[in-house]
């Protein structure tokens, strides 16, 4: 007697059960790191954790690979301060923390640039410029970067899904960012001093297939939903790309290969641009300051005036 199919894989043609799903989750995940060659044996690993869905079943999905391997894990948190939200993800992440015996290194935007999420939404209610989601997603950047330093790690892995791929190289493209899309390289660089090399285990997994092992191995994370997500251009993005993904199954996993081909020809394209040391924190920049710190620097602005 057969299992009860619990998942309906469109771009495969075909059934899993709960078992079955499971171990190709699992194997899936695995093979994405082998073929990109994500760690090594004895890397020591920052797992970028929000208290999400993708992020924390990352984390899970790595405890259990990397108990066959002499590597060490850390467990990074960064909080953004957001009412009713953020302080639902820090209690998820320093649960899991406890459960899986591993160690957990935190900061809040508010300690690293002086605002909360809240209060940046606040600051540019009349007269904005940026989106609130493009100071979370820079901040985010720089913070995890800062944290993955501060715990020694030799790299950092994100929970990026094959639906965040896909939806970052239509940004680029849409925005005309060419070097950019050839940024997108899959494998571990270090591209500048100060700079974890980032990974990135999920790129080839769908959002849906994250999200039903999440409920099927019943992994617990934060399913209150952003505040500020649908002010993003990548919002919007996502919805679209959802759509065709529903009528046209494998769209995801084309535009991904689309982006690997591009990066993959990176010495072709690549302008050499100068590196510079961030006059205010020391990380790379392409100007006198980061874009972490001009954002801020922007913000001091609008509070001037």
């Amino acid at each position: 007697m057969g299992c009860q199919p619990v998942y309906y894989k469109a771009d495969a043609g075909r059934y899993f059960c709960r078992e079955e799903f499971i171990k190709y989750f699992k194997r899936r995940v695995l093979k994405t790191i082998q073929k990109w060659k994500m760690f090594e044996r004895d890397s020591k690993i920052a797992i970028a954790v929000s208290g999400g869905k993708d992020s924390m079943t990352l984390l899970h999905v790595l405890y259990e690979i990397e108990q066959k391997f002499p590597s060490e894990l850390i467990i990074i948190h960064l909080d953004e301060n957001i009412r009713g939200y953020s302080d639902v993800s820090r209690d998820i992440v320093r649960r899991a923390s406890k459960e899986l015996g591993l160690p957990l290194l935190e900061a809040s935007y508010k300690e690293l640039f002086g605002y909360s999420i809240d209060e940046v939404a606040s600051i540019q209610r009349k007269e904005r410029i940026y989106a609130t989601c493009t100071f979370c997603g820079v901040w985010r950047r720089w913070g995890l970067n800062y944290l993955a330093l501060k715990a020694g790690a030799d790299r950092l892995a994100t929970a990026h899904c094959l639906d965040d791929e896909a939806q970052t190289v239509i940004l680029n493209i849409l925005r005309g960012n060419f070097q950019n899309l050839l940024k997108m390289d899959p494998r571990p660089r270090k591209l500048a001093e100060n700079v974890v090399p980032r990974v990135k285990p999920f790129r080839e997994i769908p959002e849906r297939e994250i999200t039903l092992y999440a409920h099927l191995t019943g992994i617990e994370y934060n399913d209150v939903p952003c505040p500020y997500a649908t002010e993003a251009m990548r919002w919007n993005i996502r919805i679209w790309l959802s759509e065709v993904e529903r009528e046209h199954p494998g769209t995801l996993h084309n535009v991904l290969r689309f982006s690997e081909r591009i990066a993959m020809k990176e010495q072709l394209f690549r302008k050499d641009v100068k590196i510079n040391k961030c006059q205010i924190c020391g990380f790379p920049a392409v100007g006198r300051i980061c874009k972490a710190h001009q954002l801020k620097l922007y913000l001091d602005k609008l509070l001037k005036k």
